[in-house]
């Protein structure tokens, strides 16, 4: 895909008074290029689960294996346990791409995906941190935050979300 610069408007002016020769006075007004930055950044962030699933679909297969070939009932339930879980994680990176595909394209709904994406990390990292007995992960939490600021800038400055569909 070609990159191609921000798009202008063309916005006229006519003032009260005559100006010299009869000339218009014309504004270049060129969009916000923040919403491309952010979704392409976003979207190249969405690699790491992606990988992470595959590393969970695989290992699961790989544990599955083990505990059926050596009849261990427990080994193959973990080993299902985490191919669902890795299937879960691509499925997670997949959307978390497209959100930022939209975002790239100027729209509202990339964001509110990413955002949806981001709240289902956090809850699942609640849930695994409860299920396990442990304190829930603050610093995780805390980059979940501020990924979520920082994916929701196209609709805080108003010269990104006045161009956002």
């Amino acid at each position: 895909m070609e990159e191609q610069p921000p798009a202008t408007q063309l916005v006229q002016e006519q003032p009260a008074q005559a100006q010299a020769f009869g000339q218009p006075t014309v504004i270049y007004e060129t969009k916000s290029s923040l919403p491309a930055v952010v979704g392409v950044l976003y979207a190249i962030y969405q690699v790491l689960p992606i990988f992470a699933g595959l590393a969970l679909l695989f290992g699961g297969a790989i544990l599955g294996g083990i505990g059926a070939e050596y009849g261990d009932s427990e080994s193959t339930g973990a080993g299902a346990l985490l191919a669902v879980g890795g299937l879960l994680f691509l499925i997670i990176g997949a959307v978390g791409i497209w959100a930022g595909v939209l975002m790239a394209q100027r729209k509202r709904l990339g964001v509110h995906i990413a955002w949806a994406t981001i709240g289902l990390g956090a809850f699942l990292s609640i849930l695994l941190t409860t299920l396990e007995g442990t304190t829930p992960d603050i610093f995780g939490l805390g980059c979940n935050a501020i990924c979520a600021m920082f994916v929701g800038l196209p609709l805080m400055v108003s010269s990104a979300s006045q161009h956002m569909e």
